[in-house]
């Protein structure tokens, strides 16, 4: 984010979000819903409805819970999905289990663990093989569901008006540990995102003084 005359906390959801917007429809396909995130290298994305109103996002921790938890809510899907990172190769050990490494530089990737080979030498592991949790991990689209993303997105998600000040999205994010708010207009369509991201280039990017001044006038 640029620099921005306006003090720190003087900023808005207007002035920090993404308006560029992916937004998936409430009856797409889960697969092509899955394709689109991809394509656009997002992680997650409104929801509408066949009005236009945001009614849910989908978003990669959607992926986790049906691969860790399948059956939740009563899910369509009723086995656990094959979800995989590209990155990933299988390795049987002389043990007979089945490893998972990573073939990524080790510290790419957050969920990696280094680990002693049959052999005594150094490999590196994936911990959550079965999960969609950083960019270098991909779904296999083909063999998603193509049941409708209304059953497996997160429904009734947050959302903020375009004037929602810094402290609000500020807060809203802690309260609700989530990492993006979604903004919308005043028929509730979905007009752009603040991400945590947004919200540190704002603060890495403001003035110090700016910084000093919007601080101390929070007391």
């Amino acid at each position: 984010m640029r620099s921005t005359p306006k003090p720190l906390l003087d900023l808005t959801a207007a002035d920090l979000m993404t308006s560029n917007l992916l937004r998936l429809t409430e009856r797409m396909p889960l697969r092509e819903a899955a394709r689109l995130l991809l394509e656009n290298q997002v992680s997650g994305a409104p929801v509408v409805d066949a009005n236009g109103k945001c009614v849910g996002v989908l978003s990669a921790i959607d992926f986790v819970r049906m691969a860790v938890r399948p059956d939740e809510h009563n899910k369509p899907c009723s086995r656990t999905l094959p979800l995989t990172c590209s990155f990933q190769t299988k390795r049987r050990v002389p043990d007979g289990d089945e490893l998972i490494c990573c073939n990524l530089p080790y510290g790419a990737c957050a969920v990696q663990m280094p680990r002693k080979g049959p052999n005594g030498e150094d490999i590196i592991v994936c911990s959550q093989p079965h999960c969609v949790m950083a960019d270098c991990q991909v779904v296999e689209i083909e063999k998603l569901p193509t049941d409708a993303v209304r059953h497996y997105m997160t429904a009734d998600p947050v959302t903020v008006p375009v004037d929602a000040s810094l402290r609000v999205l500020t807060r809203l994010m802690i309260d609700a540990h989530i990492h993006r708010v979604i903004v919308v207009d005043e028929q509730a369509t979905p007009v752009g995102i603040v991400s945590s991201s947004d919200i540190l280039g704002a603060v890495a990017y403001a003035e110090e003084d700016q910084v000093k001044e919007g601080w101390n006038g929070d007391e």
